[in-house]
């Protein structure tokens, strides 16, 4: 039937964000071609106009064209079934965006209570898919929402970056978009991107015991010994070979020992005499981690790993009470920080 543009207007609820504009061209050139094939949907409102349901771009087509009258059809509706229709006809009809969809969802699972299978009984959706177009406007938070709306993420990208805390997940959407992931890859590296925490411990004044004891309350993965010798002269149980038959039959620590990172006992005793300055002795050791690229490489070892632990013998990283130097794990924290292959630090 036709009815007046004129005495139709918007429904209490918002369809669609924004009127595409290049749409509404190509409707009124195939307008004037081949006038108006498919009625839009409208049901009954206030005052005996009527409120569009379906085919808000054909609407506004017709309006610029100074239509006086449009085929439509009515529907009685109510609230829920109105925008159910609204989903289902714009989705066939390709007009509407993921996270629109997923405003219209959310307004049915907050305000009717509905559950995520009748939204897709309504809607012709599953009701796996009404629960990603939720996620989609529910769990992200606005910055990264606001990439998705301006089409610089893609939702089905989005859907990945929402499985992640809302402080981190712009930092990983942004990654995504400045490597070009795919959905797959953004996957594949979502378990290095949350392996963020570099441990650092020293074994001084600890028996094996407490050392494994901590580690387990930190959640740590994985132990680096990162001492240039795996020998240890006043605690035997620290000897390399000890402590990893010790881990791997132990418990579930994986250890790891990286001599390369260590410091050769010729320049650790001049050092903690004072003979070596510090400045002088973070300069030597930012050089040889760096050599013949293996910082990289062990950096890309921690990050597959898991939450890593870097260990020495020192108590602690930094001078403090009775110890009057670095010990060298602190500069290979640091390094891994600064270098941003982690993001946070945690001494024990």
């Amino acid at each position: 039937m036709k009815i007046s543009v004129g005495s139709i207007g918007n429904p209490d609820f918002q369809i669609r964000e924004e009127v595409d504009q290049e749409h509404v061209e190509e409707i009124k050139e195939s307008f004037r071609e081949d006038g108006q094939w498919n009625p839009i949907i409208v049901r009954p409102g206030k005052n005996d106009e009527y409120e569009v349901v379906s085919g808000s771009h054909r609407l506004e087509a017709a309006r610029q064209l100074g239509w006086a009258e449009i085929d439509a059809t009515v529907k009685d509706l109510g609230d829920e079934d109105a925008r159910g229709l609204a989903v289902k006809t714009n989705r066939m009809q390709k007009e509407m965006k993921d996270e629109e969809i997923g405003e219209l969802c959310k307004e049915l699972y907050d305000e009717y209570d509905l559950s995520e299978e009748e939204i897709g009984e309504i809607t012709g959706m599953a009701a796996s898919t009404v629960r990603d177009k939720i996620t989609l406007v529910a769990d992200l938070t606005e910055e990264v929402y606001e990439l998705v709306k301006s089409g610089d993420l893609a939702a089905r990208k989005g859907l990945v970056v929402s499985t992640l805390p809302q402080e981190d997940q712009y930092e990983f959407a942004q990654l995504i978009i400045e490597n070009g992931w795919s959905r797959d890859e953004a996957r594949n590296q979502l378990d290095r991107f949350q392996n963020d925490t570099v441990v650092t411990i020293g074994y001084s004044g600890k028996e094996v015991e407490d050392l494994i004891s901590a580690l387990e309350e930190a959640e740590v993965e994985v132990l680096v010994d990162v001492r240039a010798s795996g020998e240890s002269m006043y605690k035997p149980q620290y000897n390399s070979d000890i402590l990893e038959s010790k881990f791997e039959n132990d418990t579930e620590i994986e250890y790891i020992h990286r001599p390369d990172f260590g410091v050769p006992q010729n320049l650790v005793n001049p050092y903690k005499e004072g003979a070596i300055g510090d400045g002088c002795f973070q300069d030597w050791y930012h050089w040889n981690i760096h050599q013949e690229e293996k910082f990289e490489e062990f950096a890309d070892l921690l990050k597959e790993t898991g939450k890593p632990a870097l260990m020495c013998i020192e108590k602690h990283p930094t001078p403090q009470g009775d110890q009057d130097h670095y010990c060298h794990r602190h500069h290979l924290a640091n390094e891994l920080m600064e270098e941003g292959f982690f993001r946070k630090r945690e001494d024990l």
